[in-house]
């Protein structure tokens, strides 16, 4: 081959390699959300002195100190309920924009409250402002994320499912992202078939996308995230009640990156489904002790 001509194919192998690269992140949104979010890491931010976990857009240092009084009980919680301390140390992002922000969050999108990226976690400027009372929960809620991430993390491992990496983290916040729907109200709407449904996989890449047995009806008062994240954590209360030893081991098998289908029945006994069958089971009886 003359060099010409190897020039010529080396030129079309790095052209054929970007086009395949960019169609590759127009086809799997959630690759294209990673890759923005990595371009815009909170870590480039300046970090505080007394807390250099904690890095914050200028205009909001005053809610990143907020942040560090309360980040070790928050950190500690974490690793209590999910049984393992975090494989290293969480980076925390506080933005006073909506505009980075959004960049930061690799959704660019300004009004979700917060949100965890390769084990970092993302905080809203509405949680410095009109929601600082969420700002304790909802970080806990992002923590739980970043820690499983931080166990698990690899492009070779499938996800768990929403629904559990959701309603754990709701359960560890003790129901951030949940709390305009009580308890109640969330087993009212499995009794009358607006159940999520659960399953050995998949992921809820947003909020319509999240599967129910039947929709709940547009002009609810549950709104629909919300419900669901109070489902999944009332379902992740029952199986920690139901078994703690059997549920701190499906924690560790999932941390491990074990298959997700696999790991709950080597630590029940018994399939998913079944599972939430009798966790519907209890709820028609008004068991309500597991909560």
């Amino acid at each position: 081959m003359t060099r010409h001509r190897l020039f010529k194919a080396v030129v079309a192998a790095v052209v054929s390699f970007i086009v395949v690269g960019c169609a590759t992140v127009l086809a799997v949104p959630m690759l294209g959300h990673y890759l923005v979010a990595v371009v815009n890491d909170p870590s480039g931010l300046p970090a505080l002195e007394t807390d250099p976990r904690v890095h914050y857009e200028a205009g909001a240092k005053a809610c990143a100190l907020a942040v560090a009084s309360l980040l070790p009980a928050a950190i500690e919680r974490v690793e209590k309920a999910q049984r393992r301390p975090f494989v290293r140390e969480p980076a925390i992002g506080v933005y006073a924009s909506r505009e980075a922000y959004a960049k930061a969050n690799g959704l660019e999108d300004p009004t979700i409250a917060a949100t965890s990226r390769a084990g970092r976690v993302i905080l809203s400027p509405r949680l410095c402002d009109r929601e600082f009372s969420r700002l304790d929960s909802v970080l806990i809620h992002e923590l739980s994320h970043a820690h499983l991430v931080s166990w698990r993390f690899s492009l070779l491992t499938r996800r768990p499912p929403s629904w559990f990496t959701e309603g754990l983290a709701v359960m560890v916040s003790a129901g951030a992202g949940a709390e305009s729907v009580s308890e109640r109200a969330a087993a009212e709407a499995i009794a009358n078939g607006y159940a999520i449904l659960v399953g050995d996989e998949g992921l809820w890449v947003d909020f319509d996308s999240i599967p129910f047995e039947n929709n709940p009806p547009r002009d609810t008062l549950l709104p629909r995230q919300r419900l669901a994240y109070r489902q999944a954590a009332m379902f992740i209360e029952w199986l920690n009640h139901l078994d703690a030893r059997a549920f701190g081991r499906l924690l560790l098998l999932v941390e491990d990156g074990e298959n997700f289908k696999e790991s709950v029945r080597a630590s029940y006994g018994r399939g998913t489904l079944q599972l939430w069958r009798g966790f519907v089971s209890a709820l028609k009886l008004g068991n309500r002790g597991a909560y």
